[in-house]
Formats: structure tokens, C-alpha cells, sequence
């Protein structure tokens, strides 16, 4: 024991590290801890903490030739500019760890460097990661574990012990490794297929303990996976807004979707416009009357952007128009035209018409009871729309231009009362019309059209387009264009003549 100390003295050092696997997928996040609160703090993307109560101190971003808040002469990070190493200023128990998915099919190897200094000559490793002890219980150790087992376990949620300073139940027995960090290695290959946590801990009741921990890594031989694009579905265009809807990209091992950022080009140059949220739609603002934009999404993580989204163009209407733009997708959903709806006449002034949400376009055997011509008939589906806060008993025509010409026999159905027979039926509505590539509706609130009947300021727009059969048995062709781009004219057509009513009542 004594030759023990004299070798060891105050400080014990110990290194652990794996040989580069040259494999294609690293999935530990921030293995090399450069990403933390600064220097002292006790957050790192992508870990998590645990401490047992009472403790103190923990495992610190540490940079340097210094610990992060003692301080003494330690290792400097082997890797990068920082490392996660424990500190504390009293007796304490703590754990970093993270949560990691190993690819099914192919090998896997842990790596990571470790760094042991005691401030104590006593270290003893019990079965336990209680730091509140009689004896001494002054350990480091790398397991990995069973996600399932609490965070102190050392038994059976145990799967692998991949360092342990000192050797369980004995005195430190290493001779002296010299100042810096040194490596080990773990083959993980056996857990291909299986979520497992990895974690770090170290314990002291006898005196200070410097745990230094970098470079911590898992590769699999899986190839490394990419972040998707996401796909631009539909878009509306109001003023200098346009609200982009787009679908989801799933995180990959190690690069987490946190957001998505837009951005909107003008095609005639100019400085681009974006946006962000952490889910669809996202707003661009600022945009200039008149101008055509191209606009792209990509998902965002901490560390990355994702690659691009199919681009759309469109045509911000002119200032004092009353018109939108709504997207006019393929039937594979990505966005690629538009069509205009304006406002025709004096109701396209401000109304304090509020559009309800819309639970967008159903199939049309959802309905109460099929309608007469089949539900193959129905292209685009049904459509509810509802708008409140609008004018009494006002009323609006609303025209929707398309890029391509809607063949003659199209009509507009809806399934709802009418004033000659209040039960629910399907009706052609009459206020539908069409001209070369443009068609209208024109609604009044409480009159035919409106599904409520009321004169409230209301209006429930519930229909669809309808292709026309021939005699002969064929069908008037219909633009497939998506539903959702339908959906974002019919809304836009509602909401404007909500607003035409309350004007006609001033």
C-alpha cells in the first residue's frame, strides 16, 4: 500500500480510448462535448444529467490546463477545446448519459478517452453509486446500460462495464500513465438492433475527484444517414406574407430536427426573405407587391441545416388588388403553380370576417350520404369552410384564376339545406360559373350556398367541384390540380365575401 502511494502520490492518472473503426455512422451527439453552456456549466447538447440529492458539483465543461471550479492543474482536453470533466467543491454522485439507437446488421465500436485524478490516495469502487457511504466509495466508471434501469443502477441493468476506476471492490492498483489521456476500446456489435444507454458517473466522499471524459464515440458500420428534404405541399400569398406549408423531415441518429427555415428569393434580385418555426406552416414576411419570389424550406438542427425543398414561384399580387395567391400542387403533393383569387367589386375592403379553421379536404365518402353522381365524379374531394364575425345577410363574388382552362360542364355541389328544402341534400349550387381558366362563386350569407341559412354574419361553405358524365358514358375532363390548392382558393373566395357583405351593410 505504501509503495502504492508513493507511486500514485496525490494524483492517479488513467486514460481510456478506442481505435478509429473508420466506420460510416457516428451516433453519439457531441461526443467531443464542444457543444456546452461555456466554460463551468453542466449542459451539453445531446446528454443528459443526474445527480444524486445532496451532491455537489458535477461534470463541468472544463477547457485548459484547470479544473472548472476547484481549481487544480489537470489534463487538457485530448480532443477539440473542451471535455466533460467532474468537479466538485463537497461529497457528491453524479451521471452524464444519452440514449443511443445501434443500427441493426452491422458492427459497432465504442470509443472514448478518460482521464482519473483523486485529490484522495482512498478509492475504493462498492457496488453502488451512493456517495453518502461510511467507507470510502471514490470510483469513475463507463457502462452501458439498459435504458429501462434507474440511473444509479450497477447490477443487473448493467449490460457492459466499459471502465471502472478502481477495480471493483479493491484499491487502485494502475501504475502511473503519465500526464494526458490514454485509450480503451468496447466492441458493441452484440447490441446491433437494440437502444442502449451510455453512461458515465463517478462518486467521491473522500475528496476531490477529477473524471475528465472526451472524444466519446460509437461507430457503426450502417451507412451514414442523411437528413431528408421536406416537400413544399401548398402555399398562400396575402399581401406581403406568404405562409409556406410543407411535410415533416424525421431526425436522424445524431442530427435532431429542431426547426425549419424558409427562404424566398426574388427572381429579379434582390436580398432573400426568411422565416422559421419548429413545425409547418412558416410565415415570410416582407415581401414586395408586384415582385415574383422563388421560395425553398429545410429542416435545421443544432449543429446543420438540411438539404433543400422543391422550389415554388409565385407572383405577389399588386398593391390595393384584393387578391391572393394559393399554390396549385400535383396530384404526388409538391407545389408547382399557383392560381390568383381576387375580390371583384367593393367588398374587397377590410371586414372583420374571421375564417374558422378548416378541416380541409375529405373524401367524398365521408359525407352523410353519397351523392348522386359517385364519389368518382368528385375529383378533388369535399370541402367544409366556415367564417364568422362577417356582415349580416352581405354578400361577395369571389374569382379564382387557374393556369390552365376548366373545361365546360364543370359544376359546383354542395350537400346541405337550401331554402325550398331545408333537410340536408345534394344541390347544384347556381352561384358557380365558369369563364376560360377562371371561376366565381358567389356566396350570401343566410341565402342559398351559406349552410346555415342564417342571415348571421356566418357562412358554411361545405362542396366540391363536380365533373359532368356524358351520355355516352365518359366524363368532361377536370385539371387534376391537388386538393389542397383548390382548398386554399375556396377559403380565400369565403373569406372575401364575408368581407364584401359587411360593406354592402355600411
Amino acid at each position: 500500500m505504501k509503495s502504492l502511494r508513493r507511486t500514485l502520490g496525490a494524483a492517479l492518472w488513467l486514460a481510456l480510448a478506442v481505435a478509429s473503426t473508420g466506420h460510416a455512422t457516428e451516433l453519439v451527439a457531441n461526443g467531443g462535448f464542444e457543444s456546452n453552456g461555456g466554460v463551468g456549466s453542466a449542459t451539453f447538447a445531446g446528454w443528459q444529467t443526474f445527480m444524486q440529492s445532496g451532491s455537489r458539483g458535477g461534470f463541468l465543461a472544463q477547457q485548459g490546463n484547470k479544473s472548472a471550479v476547484t481549481p487544480v492543474t489537470v489534463a487538457a482536453s485530448p480532443q477539440g477545446t473542451f471535455a466533460a470533466m467532474s468537479d466538485q467543491p463537497g461529497p457528491g454522485s453524479h451521471v452524464l448519459y444519452q440514449d443511443i439507437a445501434i443500427p441493426a446488421g452491422y458492427p459497432a465500436t465504442l470509443t472514448a478517452q478518460v482521464y482519473v485524478q483523486s485529490a484522495s490516495s482512498l478509492a475504493a469502487a462498492p457496488a453502488t453509486l451512493d456517495y453518502t457511504l461510511a467507507t470510502p466509495n471514490q470510483q469513475a466508471r463507463i457502462d452501458v446500460m439498459k435504458p429501462a434501469a434507474t440511473l444509479d443502477d450497477v447490477g443487473s441493468g448493467v449490460l457492459a462495464n466499459v471502465f471502472q476506476w478502481p477495480a471493483s471492490g479493491a484499491t487502485p492498483t494502475y501504475p502511473v500513465q503519465g500526464s494526458g489521456y490514454q485509450t480503451v476500446t468496447l466492441d458493441m456489435s452484440s447490441y446491433a438492433g437494440q437502444t442502449v444507454r451510455l453512461r458515465i458517473a463517478e462518486v467521491d466522499n473522500r475528496q476531490s475527484l477529477f473524471f475528465g471524459v472526451d472524444a466519446v464515440s460509437i461507430n457503426s458500420g450502417a451507412p451514414a444517414a442523411q437528413l431528408g428534404a421536406p416537400t413544399i405541399v401548398n402555399y398562400f400569398v396575402q399581401g406581403a406574407s406568404a405562409v409556406l406549408s410543407f411535410t415533416p423531415v424525421a431526425s436522424v441518429p445524431v442530427q435532431t430536427v429542431t426547426g425549419y427555415t424558409a427562404q424566398c428569393t426574388p427572381q429579379g434580385g434582390g436580398a432573400a426573405l426568411t422565416g422559421g418555426a419548429v413545425a409547418s406552416p412558416i410565415t415570410v414576411a416582407g415581401l414586395t407587391a408586384g415582385a415574383t419570389y422563388s421560395c425553398i424550406v429545410a429542416a435545421t438542427t443544432s449543429t446543420t441545416t438540411g438539404p433543400a425543398s422543391n422550389s415554388v414561384s409565385f407572383a405577389v399580387p399588386t398593391a390595393g388588388s384584393n387578391g391572393v395567391v394559393v399554390s396549385v400542387p400535383t396530384t404526388g403533393g409538391a407545389a408547382i403553380g399557383s392560381a390568383t383569387v381576387a375580390l371583384a367589386g367593393a367588398g374587397g375592403s377590410a371586414t372583420s370576417c374571421v375564417l374558422q379553421p378548416v378541416s380541409g379536404f375529405q373524401p367524398v365518402t365521408s359525407a352523410p350520404v353519397p351523392p348522386p353522381q359517385g364519389a368518382a365524379a368528385y375529383p378533388f374531394g369535399l370541402l367544409n369552410v366556415s367564417a364568422t364575425g362577417c356582415a349580416p345577410g352581405a354578400a361577395a363574388q369571389l374569382t379564382v384564376t387557374l393556369a390552365q382552362a376548366i373545361p365546360a360542364g364543370a359544376q359546383y355541389w354542395k350537400y346541405g339545406p337550401t331554402p325550398s328544402n331545408t333537410a340536408p341534400h345534394w344541390y347544384a349550387f347556381g352561384g358557380f360559373s365558369v369563364t376560360g381558366n377562371s371561376y366565381t362563386l358567389s356566396l350570401i350569407d343566410g341565402a342559398e350556398g351559406d349552410d346555415d341559412l342564417l342571415a348571421n354574419g356566418t357562412i358554411k361553405d361545405p362542396g366540391g367541384v363536380m365533373v359532368v358524365v356524358t351520355s355516352s358514358g365518359g366524363s368532361v375532363a377536370v385539371p387534376l390540380w391537388n386538393l389542397w390548392g383548390l382548398m386554399g382558393a375556396a377559403l380565400m373566395l369565403s373569406l372575401a365575401a364575408l368581407r364584401r357583405r359587411h360593406l354592402l351593410r355600411h
